[in-house]
């Protein structure tokens, strides 16, 4: 049966698929200016970046929002209206907030991972230096106490007492005429080694400057990053949150936008689609395609949308079409009530029904549920065109012959002016290329 083999169809169709040294050791701030670069260049790429989009066509970002609902034909196609572009570009711009937070957060834990490690290294440089001067001056301390011994002993070999007030410090010991005399009678080798230890504290206080310095900076660079990972974080928590509405919005507006090149609204194209898929399964000698159906469409209702008529998500109209009573009149045939009108609301005559224009007696045996939900409504565009599509099929065969086709329209409704009509449009939509119907969107 055609319901049974349409379950199997949308069960396979509708399966579309849905961001150690870093631094190198450099001198006094150094990594502040790194860090500053870095974000500096961070921030000029996502500006870069914004405007080269701001500039691009993103309508394809529409087809990265799969639709279960749709067929994957419509979900791959570029389409248009300025609610969908608009919902499209909306979209685009929480991807990119999102791609741009967590590129931002990922450098700031980056950078901030390697402004920690090289603050530990060089905390633990600093108290080694520290270490390393306070020996100096603890064996600069001892010398200097040797020498004054050696002076002071000197001093009282070949100086007098009144001369003593002279020797309160290797200072003064070593100030003016009588200091050089001490000195050059002191041992050379302790001074020497006083020199080199005095040379090598000048040394150790320059590389204790340089150290002091560095871990400042790097500590003041390690606030930065915080900040900057902190930030990157809340934005990408804002876009992330913002992201299933944005696809939401998009997956709506589809069903509202314009298809490019056709008449045809994005739910009615489905309806034709979905008929042609499950045709294609149930009857795949009859051959038939989307646009043969959509030519008695456009002609019977305008797909539904005749008199200023909406279609909805569901394939609904938003008020019934029901034609006039086929009462007889001129041009028109006399067809005596067969439904109780049930389906026309007319208890005389019958009146044809649902975009595809079905009389209530046909309906009755050619009715199809296109949609999937247990009832066969003449009204929704779904049942109607799959029945639409089955009716062809059963009057004209092998409708890739065009006489065959010809032969099915004309049995759909006999007359030459409607034949020409519905071939007419159904050629000019033949013209639409689609995507192969196992192509993935995106």
């Amino acid at each position: 049966m055609v319901e049974a083999g349409l379950s199997g169809v949308r069960a396979r169709r509708f399966g579309v698929p849905a961001l150690d040294n870093f631094f190198p050791r450099p001198r006094l701030l150094a990594g502040v200016v790194l860090s500053a670069c870095l974000m500096a260049v961070g921030a000029s790429l996502a500006d870069d970046r914004a405007e080269g989009r701001a500039d691009a066509d993103v309508s394809s970002v529409g087809a990265l929002v799969a639709d279960d609902d749709l067929d994957p034909r419509i979900v791959a196609l570029d389409l248009a209206g300025s609610v969908w572009t608009d919902r499209v570009a909306t979209l685009d711009a929480v991807l990119f907030a999102r791609e741009d937070a967590e590129r931002r957060r990922e450098v700031a834990l980056l950078a901030l991972r390697e402004t920690r490690a090289e603050r530990r290294d060089v905390a633990a440089r600093l108290i080694d230096a520290e270490a390393r001067a306070a020996d100096i001056d603890a064996r600069i301390e001892r010398h200097v106490r040797v020498l004054q011994a050696r002076a002071l002993e000197l001093f009282i070999g070949h100086g007098d007492e009144d001369q003593l007030d002279e020797l309160d410090s290797i200072e003064e010991a070593t100030t003016g005429a009588r200091q050089r005399q001490l000195a050059t009678e002191v041992d050379e080798h302790q001074l020497a080694l006083l020199d080199e230890l005095e040379a090598e504290r000048a040394n150790t206080d320059v590389e204790l400057a340089e150290l002091r310095g560095r871990l400042v900076a790097l500590e003041t660079s390690e606030v930065a990053l915080e900040r900057s990972h902190a930030t990157a974080s809340t934005d990408l928590d804002d876009a992330r949150t913002a992201l299933p509405a944005a696809i939401d919005a998009v997956r709506d507006a589809r069903r509202r936008a314009d298809v490019p090149g056709l008449d045809i609204s994005v739910v009615a194209l489905d309806a034709y689609l979905t008929a042609e898929t499950s045709l294609a399964e149930s009857d795949p000698s009859c051959r038939i395609e989307w646009w043969m159906i959509a030519g008695v469409g456009r002609v019977e209702s305008r797909h539904g949308q005749i008199g200023a008529r909406r279609i909805g998500d569901d394939g609904r109209p938003n008020r019934p079409i029901i034609g006039i009573a086929l009462d007889g009149g001129p041009g028109v045939r006399a067809i005596v009530d067969t439904d109780g009108g049930e389906l026309d609301g007319d208890a005389v005559w019958d009146r044809a029904v649902g975009p595809m224009q079905f009389i209530p007696e046909t309906w009755r045996i050619r009715g199809r549920d296109g949609d999937g939900d247990g009832v066969k409504d003449p009204q929704n565009l779904y049942d109607a065109t799959l029945a639409s599509g089955t009716y062809l099929c059963r009057l004209g065969g092998d409708l890739s012959v065009p006489a065959n086709l010809d032969d099915a329209y004309f049995g759909y409704n006999t007359s030459d002016h409607y034949v020409a009509l519905v071939r007419a449009h159904a050629e000019r939509y033949s013209a639409v290329i689609l995507a192969p119907i196992g192509a993935e969107s995106g």
